[in-house]
């Protein structure tokens, strides 16, 4: 697990580093370009052409730092880009030792094998100037082999919006990862991303309510030898109608091979038939309206894969009767909510879609302004959020955990529906996820693309 940090909190950690501890603002310069230069090492020979483009602040600095040691090294032919203006006093200093070594200086964008953006950094606040997003759009246009940003990409900022930003392969960041990194679409505009520490004092370091998870961090089911169907828990799952049929399947099998003990089915009274066949013998199936005189008997509740017209007359019957444990809104269910729930713990788990109807919006202007919407619909709804995208998103509060599986192998016809049913069984929604892209990534290898119906049966080996 990584905390994620606003480019304020990285402010605070450089000045509470150099301040209080003495720690020279250059040698925390000197140890990120360090890293830097063995991680695009690979991509640099003396007959390549690198160029570094270098803004007036200290990411301006840190392409000039880097370009000296791609220089001293002999490791390609350098040019910089140096924009005029007033500058910091390390842009200053580097910008003195790269022209005392011999560096070229460029007056213009050019061709180059590699190009590494300098430009903005971190701190970028508002709109980025015409002048610097003219900029971007000429380096998103050159001519190179391999695109580089140093610490973000040129135009992404906690409070800025997406309209000029330059597109990096790789993204090289210091000290503490950004939030601005991680947030809704952000991904769109690198593909890699490597991650340089720095020697900050522990005690320099804040804490950070948005955290970055690792599948590797997944916990699997352990059962002790005395575990059996009532210890595992007792879980209903609530949906299907004569439109959409299988999602309810789906989730009931996840939740199954997720390690769910004992599961009924609660669907449409044309469905009991062919649901009790599709779900098999271990599955009790019932009608609808069955479920309030049973609601206090199950440990969590599932409602909405595929529950159709109906959704608003059942969640509102599911909202009254069940006061016990957690309550998992899903599909046709999040839309059909109307508040009131009285289960021990809600969560909701909308996609993009869905989101945007709970939230009352559909974009976001910054990085900034998707967190706090997250964090705030969560806030008024009293409830988790499990936001689904290309990255998962879980909003607790003003907590963030953020799960970047970006396998679009998982993008496929009832995958949400299998991780409904995970998020039925395993009672930390941080789990579950992790679970379901675990599952994702391990049949991506085996098999390349696979059904939900494969991947609600591979559950089980994961867990």
């Amino acid at each position: 697990m990584r905390r994620l940090y606003s480019a304020a909190d990285c402010l605070s950690c450089d000045r509470k580093s150099i301040e209080e501890y003495g720690i020279p603002s250059l040698s925390l310069m000197e140890e990120a370009v360090c890293g830097a230069l063995a991680l695009i090492k690979e991509k640099l020979h003396q007959n390549s052409t690198i160029l570094f483009v270098a803004g007036c602040g200290n990411n301006g600095a840190d392409a000039l730092a880097l370009a000296r040691l791609v220089h001293t090294h002999a490791l390609a032919r350098v040019l910089v880009l140096a924009l005029p203006g007033r500058e910091r006093q390390e842009r200053r200093i580097q910008r003195t030792a790269c022209e005392r070594t011999g560096i070229s200086f460029v007056t213009e964008l050019c061709e180059c094998d590699v190009l590494v953006d300098g430009l903005l950094g971190a701190g970028l606040r508002g709109d980025v100037d015409s002048t610097a997003a003219s900029l971007i759009d000429a380096m998103n246009a050159l001519r190179c082999g391999f695109r580089v940003a140093l610490d973000v990409p040129s135009g992404l900022g906690d409070g800025t919006p997406l309209d000029h930003v330059f597109r990096s392969d790789l993204v090289i960041t210091f000290g503490l990862d950004k939030r601005c990194l991680h947030s809704r679409r952000a991904h769109e505009h690198y593909s890699e991303l490597a991650f340089v520490p720095l020697g900050y004092p522990q005690e320099a370091v804040e804490d950070s309510s948005i955290r970055l998870h690792e599948l590797d961090e997944y916990r699997p089911l352990c059962l002790s030898a005395s575990d059996y169907k009532v210890t595992r828990g007792r879980f209903a799952v609530i949906g299907g109608s004569p439109e959409y049929v299988g999602a309810v399947r789906l989730a009931a099998r996840a939740a199954f091979s997720a390690g769910a003990g004992m599961l009924t089915v609660f669907t449409h009274p044309d469905l009991i038939q062919l649901v009790s066949l599709e779900c098999g013998a271990s599955v009790m199936v019932r009608p609808y309206d069955d479920f309030p005189a049973l609601a206090d008997s199950f440990d969590a509740v599932l409602a909405g894969p595929g529950l159709g017209k109906e959704a608003e007359r059942i969640v509102e019957m599911i909202v009254r009767s069940y006061r016990r444990g957690r309550l998992i809104l899903d599909a046709d269910a999040i839309r059909a909510y109307r508040g009131g729930a009285g289960a021990g713990r809600l969560v909701l788990t909308p996609h993009v879609g869905e989101f945007s109807s709970l939230a009352g919006r559909s974009s976001f202007s910054s990085s900034d302004d998707f967190y706090s919407c997250l964090c705030a619909t969560a806030r008024k709804l009293d409830a988790v959020i499990v936001y689904k995208a290309e990255t998962v998103y879980i909003a607790d509060g003003d907590e963030v955990d953020i799960v970047e599986g970006l396998n679009p192998s998982l993008g496929v016809a009832g995958s949400g529906d299998v991780l409904s049913g995970l998020m039925l069984a395993e009672s930390d929604p941080l789990q579950a996820v992790l679970l379901h892209q675990r599952t994702g990534r391990a049949l991506a290898s085996r098999c390349g693309y696979y059904s939900a119906d494969e991947l609600a049966s591979a559950v089980g080996v994961e867990r």
